[in-house]
């Protein structure tokens, strides 16, 4: 009886942070059902009262406020995180390929438009760009339908370099900023297509390795829908959600990729954490699942879970059973596509 007491008397002891922390949550959550019940008219107020930015949906008004009061009460927390994000770069790409209005079955993309954008997340500011056209080889004549789209003429693609040649400038300019270093930096898409299908199509044709760089990424939609609890859009229409406008031209892969970048720049602003939600592996697109996902942080140590041949070929599984499911008919088709193994 005697070592029963002891053993209840020696029960650890409750940390005496959670004194501090336990208020902290109790409070955030007075303060986030108070914010659910707000017009927009009202969020707009409580947001200018703070000096923070009014415009955009209610429901992305609504994540705005709740994490500038999440932020302000977690500074009472001991030890409390410090809001960096799992890596100091990240870099947009949006690639524009030949294309017809209407594709044959297996037809094969090639890369046209190569552009790139640096954003610095601790200063939440594009640093850099990159951009160079590309010679398409297998349609080495663009159709009148996608000069329309892309705005790209024959005579730009025919004074452009090969493609082997064009991701030998981008490794370079990559090696320039010190972004080839693990953990430096990941790569922001808006969709899966980007890597999965052009990128790993354009490295086929083009008998050059895929690169390593371009394994893993993060996908803009998923990551704008779950952090703002919206569908996963277009551009244009993450955009307006914000309260922005697109600058440039639609389908001018510089304009696409610098009107992603303002994307990701409001998203920063906002609190969203960049991690990486997708990647490559046996030549097919797989997502990678939530316990993954934490462990693949820029500044987490990086493990990949050791999965057979029958794993990576099974069909793709959601991401986590919070995710926002997506309606875009570009990312269904991308799951769908089967890609030609690497």
């Amino acid at each position: 009886m005697d070592d029963f007491k002891s053993v209840r008397h020696n029960r650890p002891r409750r940390d005496d942070s959670e004194d501090i922390i336990d208020p902290v949550y109790h409070a955030l959550s007075r303060i986030n059902g108070r914010i659910n019940r707000m017009t927009k008219a009202e969020l707009q107020t409580d947001l200018n009262r703070n000096g923070l930015n009014e415009r955009g949906v209610k429901e992305v008004l609504r994540k705005r406020l709740k994490n500038y009061y999440k932020k302000q009460k977690l500074r009472m927390k001991p030890l409390h995180e410090d809001g960096s994000q799992y890596y100091p770069y990240l870099v947009v790409i949006d690639f524009e390929a030949t294309c017809e209005e209407h594709n044959p079955t297996n037809y094969l993309h090639e890369i046209i438009e190569f552009p790139a954008i640096l954003v610095d997340t601790e200063k939440a500011k594009i640093v850099d760009k990159f951009h160079t056209y590309c010679q398409p080889v297998v349609n080495p004549t663009l159709s009148s339908f996608c000069t329309r789209l892309t705005g790209i003429t024959q005579s730009t693609v025919e004074a452009a370099p090969l493609f082997p040649e064009v991701l030998e400038k981008f490794q370079g300019w990559l090696h320039l900023h010190g972004l080839l270093i693990p953990k430096t930096c990941s790569y922001v898409t808006d969709g899966s297509w980007d890597f999965s299908r052009f990128l790993n199509i354009q490295c086929c044709l083009s008998e050059v390795p895929y690169p390593k760089w371009a394994k893993k990424w993060i996908n803009l939609k998923k990551v704008f829908g779950n952090f703002y609890g919206l569908r996963r859009p277009r551009i244009l229409d993450m955009l307006q959600n914000i309260g922005l406008e697109f600058e440039g031209r639609p389908h001018c892969g510089l304009d696409d990729a610098t009107n992603i970048a303002k994307i990701v720049l409001r998203l920063l602003e906002d609190g969203a954490e960049f991690q990486v939600n997708e990647r490559l592996r046996a030549g097919k697109l797989e997502i990678i699942s939530e316990k993954e996902r934490l462990l693949l942080g820029g500044y987490k140590k990086h493990v990949t879970p050791e999965k057979n041949q029958s794993d990576v070929e099974k069909s793709v599984e959601s991401l986590d059973a919070l995710s926002i499911s997506d309606s875009s008919q570009e990312e269904t088709n991308s799951q769908k596509t089967t890609i030609i193994k690497l």
